[in-house]
């Protein structure tokens, strides 16, 4: 389908973020529309016109898992495309696709991308972040075993929110320490960024091992 007849429905509530998916789709060619309501948005998801309907995950007044599921509830195979500027959490992710979603993005990615996500949901195909895809198959259990109980306790403060001083603080080490963790945590599980090697530990369900 050509870019310029692909109509996309927007559903974002975070008015900078929101804005600036609409402006960069527009700019690739595309039709774009944003409800910044997420009450408003349900009618909108059930009843309007649209080949794609996007929607950040992470909405600040209102649940965009619920607005998908009552969305595929009425029209199985809805052409869903959710996204986020976060990888974690990876439960978030996983509801997402495990709810029917076509399709799953990361704000993160290049709009060319983005823009190759919306065309491919438009077109009945289903969409993948590579990265997404790399944290929903989940790390192997060797190279969670290979963290020491510290490198774990800090990724899971990562995983939470925490900032490196934050942990530092909570755990009474220095911030070189804190960063030192994360480093060699990272390097074991094969994680290309400090938010991924976190992510990938939520994924994983083996206890701590090793020593601090």
């Amino acid at each position: 389908m050509e870019a310029s007849r692909v109509e996309v429905l927007i559903v974002d509530d975070h008015l900078a973020a929101g804005r600036g998916m609409e402006l960069l789709l527009r700019e690739a060619g595309l039709r774009t529309s944003r409800q910044p309501d997420p009450a408003a948005a349900r009618s909108v998801l059930l009843h309007g016109r649209y080949d794609v309907a996007m929607l950040e995950i992470h909405l600040r007044r209102g649940d965009a898992l619920g607005l998908a599921r009552d969305l595929l509830r009425e029209r199985p195979g809805a052409p869903v495309l959710f996204y986020t500027g976060q990888t974690a959490p990876v439960a978030a992710l996983r509801a997402a696709v495990d709810l029917g979603a076509v399709g799953v993005a990361l704000t993160s990615s290049s709009p060319q991308a983005l823009t190759e996500a919306v065309l491919a949901v438009a077109a009945g195909d289903a969409y993948r972040d590579p990265e997404v895809a790399e944290l929903l198959a989940g790390p192997a259990v060797g190279r969670l075993a290979a963290l020491t109980a510290r490198e774990r306790e800090v990724l899971g403060l990562l995983a939470e929110g925490d900032s490196g001083p934050e942990i530092a603080a909570r755990l009474f080490i220095s911030l070189e320490t804190v960063r030192t963790h994360i480093r060699n945590a990272t390097t074991k599980l094969g994680a290309r960024t400090r938010v991924q090697a976190a992510a990938l530990l939520a994924c994983g369900d083996s206890p701590p091992t090793g020593p601090l």
